[in-house]
């Protein structure tokens, strides 16, 4: 049979164009270095997020971390390309990443001697590679770090593509002290499509009914003040109060099945507040007493949630466990493109046209 001159050309055209778009696909290899691999929840849904974010952006995502005290991390081993460094940063190494980049959560909050090398890779400050910093937080209202951590930051700093942060309130305390003015972003989670939090959950198997009406309580601190609010919240509209645990078996699938099938969320947790907001739950979120406040602060500011986001003292109308959320949809969609354009911005610099200033 022959093929006529037409579907020759075509065949031909189809063939070059694979072959250039296989040529100019990015796909380089991002080391994501971030805080310990452990069970925290709201840790392992960031790095699950921003390895799903590089890999729709064309990178291939490396989530690197120390192992704190050998917790069972599965989640992590399941779902991200987790690398586990169980001695020191020594272990990574110069040539396996094309780009480096600090992960969101508190990586600049000093939790132990590795400090200078989560927060600002230390371990490759003489690497002739783009390095930037995604959503950085001081864990802290106030600023912590002494006259030689902030010489020593300013050094490591000297040479990146990018510096941003989480919290709002924490873009001046870094201008005073560093000398620069970092960029607001979005937490990670925030910016994947919901459909990735539900692929988590396909087979996930669950000891409750889906169709039971139940408020879903997550607190990182138990205090009475909240733990008073969730029963008189259960009395009087009728629901069952459903909760999580960190420590047990699947917390982090329980977490978000829980989340998505509830009629509302009671919680003190920054990550408990953002997946209420990702799957639109009415919800009532206490900042706890002694607690930085900053990451509550910054939703409560950006999105107006005055009267859901409140002190642990306060006391809420719990018929706002009953209202919608009325989310300023022009905002979120605003400030995610932000972040992700901060992101493409600073990934796309490419690896053999960087070079120290």
């Amino acid at each position: 049979m022959k093929i006529s001159l037409k579907i020759k050309i075509y065949l031909m055209f189809s063939f070059l164009n694979l072959i250039y778009r296989k040529n100019t696909q990015k796909n380089y290899k991002v080391g994501v270095i971030g805080l310990r691999h452990e069970v925290n929840i709201g840790n392992n849904l960031i790095k699950y997020a921003i390895s799903i974010k590089l890999k729709e952006l064309g990178f291939t995502p490396f989530i690197i971390g120390t192992h704190f005290q050998n917790l069972n991390i599965t989640f992590l081993k399941k779902n991200t390309n987790c690398i586990i460094i169980n001695q020191n940063f020594t272990e990574v190494k110069r040539n396996d990443y094309d780009i480096l980049m600090i992960n969101s959560d508190q990586t600049w909050r000093r939790f132990d001697k590795h400090f200078y090398d989560y927060g600002f890779l230390k371990f490759a400050e003489n690497w002739n590679i783009p390095k930037f910093v995604y959503g950085a937080s001081i864990g802290y209202d106030y600023w912590q770090l002494t006259k030689d951590d902030e010489n020593m930051a300013k050094l490591l700093l000297k040479n990146f593509t990018g510096i941003s942060v989480r919290e709002k309130g924490t873009i001046q305390l870094i201008k005073n002290h560093l000398g620069i003015k970092p960029l607001l972003v979005l937490d990670p989670t925030l910016l994947i499509d919901k459909k990735y939090y539900l692929k988590l959950i396909r087979n996930y198997k669950s000891n409750n009914s889906k169709y039971e009406n139940y408020i879903f309580s997550y607190l990182i601190i138990p205090e009475n003040n909240t733990l008073n609010f969730i029963k008189q919240a259960c009395e009087q509209l009728k629901y069952k109060n459903h909760q999580v645990e960190m420590e047990e078996q699947n917390s982090i699938e329980k977490f978000i099945y829980e989340i998505s099938n509830s009629k509302a969320v009671i919680t003190n947790s920054f990550h408990g507040t953002i997946f209420s907001i990702i799957f639109n739950k009415p919800f009532i979120s206490f900042i706890f007493k002694d607690s930085p406040k900053e990451r509550l602060y910054t939703l409560k500011s950006l999105f107006k949630f005055e009267k859901r986001i409140i002190e642990y003292n306060e006391h809420p109308d719990i018929n706002l466990l009953k209202t919608s959320l009325n989310i300023n949809e022009t905002l979120m969609e605003l400030m995610k493109k932000q972040s992700i354009n901060y992101l493409k911005m600073n990934l796309e610099i490419k690896k053999n046209d960087f070079f120290y200033k």
